[in-house]
């Protein structure tokens, strides 16, 4: 078994061992069909700052992702809110997540910080998303009781609970769906 990378300066290190980044590139697609998973160490760090700037309130985490390379990164941070999420809001969680990155030293160059909603586009990913979008249409890929299928519906999102969703589909049936199950679920737009 290979131990994970780990990063030091612009070299990324697997086994004690540089790697050129499109060896490493190899060695990241090696490993995921083997089964582990590789994640950059900075990524708990960005979703713990952000967790302590949104404690207390509606605000919620939906992802983080970290782009490009040493010296010209982007971080992107996308949250969401069980009430209205406005400009300003987001602006005070960039600020506030920003001085802590450059407080505590995530990153030692330079990087661009980008918080945002998630968007109409990107697929819904937690309970608390669903919850809020219960009333509109979705298109939802999600894989059958059985988990050797996978289909694909749009219906109307009825329901949300904890562990599933409802949907009420075009013939007037209704489908409930786990979220293991759920692969893809996007809003589906009107036009």
């Amino acid at each position: 078994m290979q131990a994970a990378p780990f990063y030091w300066r612009d070299e990324v290190y697997v086994n004690a061992r540089p790697l050129g980044y499109g060896r490493f590139l190899q060695h990241i697609v090696e490993m995921t069909e083997k089964g582990h998973t590789v994640s950059d160490p900075r990524l708990e760090k960005v979703r713990a700052a952000v967790e302590e700037v949104i404690a207390n309130s509606p605000l919620f985490l939906v992802d983080v992702a970290i782009r490009g390379r040493s010296g010209s990164q982007v971080v992107e941070i996308f949250i969401d809110s069980d009430e209205a999420l406005d400009v300003e809001e987001l602006a005070r969680v960039n600020r506030e997540v920003g001085f802590l990155l450059d407080t505590e030293e995530v990153f030692t160059d330079r990087y661009s910080l980008n918080v945002s909603s998630p968007g109409v586009d990107r697929p819904l990913g937690q309970p608390r998303q669903y919850k809020k979008n219960v009333g509109r249409t979705l298109q939802v890929s999600y894989l059958t009781e059985n988990q050797e299928s996978e289909k694909s519906v749009i219906g109307l999102l009825t329901a949300s609970d904890e562990r599933a969703i409802e949907l009420k589909l075009p013939d007037g049936d209704s489908l409930r769906l786990p979220y293991e199950n759920i692969k893809v679920a996007k809003v589906k737009l009107p036009w």
